[in-house]
């Protein structure tokens, strides 16, 4: 329990100091570190997808990354990068799937799996930074997730007594669930209060509010917390399940305590599509206050 307090305590300070510098002085900053990120995920989806039977193409995820990463930074708005790049990638894992015959059709459908998840979806973290809703598109990307597997957790141990899923993931319980989106809601509205309520990180966004009226942010705030919890705990399901058909415990070992970078972001990828239609969304209705 130590070693994984550490490790959250260390890897939460790297998350706040990349914001706060890409923030202050460069969105590039934070470009970098979300690819990185991609690169170390598609790397253990593939490890994964292996330990469950299947060899997804290695060159079509390698051409998909090379082409998404920078048109997604040079083109944001139009969201032509993680277009461009599922095709692309999927035309060349379609060529070596012609050209080399020790693949299977289970093999070309587990690498667009991983097209999708998690390469697309952690695309979409660099459109939110770039156009999309800035910090506070972010923020709510991480702090609805953290907040609620945070409640779910200690929820759970306080009074969790009857399981949610006992097939996929024996230690949830409804009552976890239940705090879980309680969780999520206090997410939303921590930002609420960071930036429509306070401004107090405004400086760091180009989206002062989610709207010039108060009252209409904070409902936008609370359903997206509240849809967005649901959402964090169906993919913390759904990462389990991949995992036990896999049969690994994590999918990765770089953090001690919490695995790998997918075992971190299987709430957060959930997330992200949420926060992305709500600014997009918003932007169609000329809502948001630009700083």
């Amino acid at each position: 329990m130590l070693k994984r307090i550490i490790t959250a305590a260390v890897l939460l300070v790297l998350l706040f100091g990349t914001l706060i510098l890409g923030g202050l002085f460069s969105p590039y900053i934070i470009d970098a570190v979300v690819f990185v990120c991609a690169i170390v995920a598609v790397y253990e989806i593939c490890g994964a997808l292996k330990r469950a039977g299947y060899d997804p193409i290695v060159p079509g995820l390698v051409a998909a990354i090379v082409v998404m990463a920078p048109i997604t930074v040079m083109l944001p708005e139009s969201g032509v990068g993680i277009i461009a790049g599922v095709s692309i990638g999927m035309i060349v894992a379609l060529a070596v799937f012609v050209t080399k015959h020790n693949y299977e059709v289970k093999d070309l459908m587990a690498t667009g799996f991983a097209m999708i998840y998690p390469l697309a979806l952690i695309g979409m973290l660099a459109q939110i930074n770039h156009s999309m809703g800035s910090m506070i598109g972010l923020l709510l990307c991480i702090f609805v997730p953290v907040l609620t597997d945070t409640m779910a957790y200690f929820v759970g141990i306080a009074i969790g007594k009857r399981k949610l899923c006992p097939n996929i993931s024996p230690k949830k319980t409804i009552a976890g669930a239940v705090g879980g989106i309680v969780g999520g809601v206090l997410g939303a509205f921590l930002v609420f209060v960071l930036f429509d309520w306070t401004g107090v990180l405004c400086a760091l966004s180009s989206i002062d509010a989610l709207s010039s009226d108060i009252e209409i942010s904070l409902a936008i705030y609370l359903a997206v917390g509240y849809f967005g919890a649901f959402a964090c705990e169906v993919g913390d399901l759904a990462a389990s399940w991949l995992k036990r058909k896999a049969g690994i415990k994590d999918f990765g070992k770089i953090f001690p305590g919490h695995g790998g970078i997918m075992d971190r972001l299987d709430s957060i990828l959930f997330m992200v599509p949420i926060v992305y239609l709500m600014f997009a969304l918003l932007l169609k209705f000329e809502l948001p206050v630009i700083g």
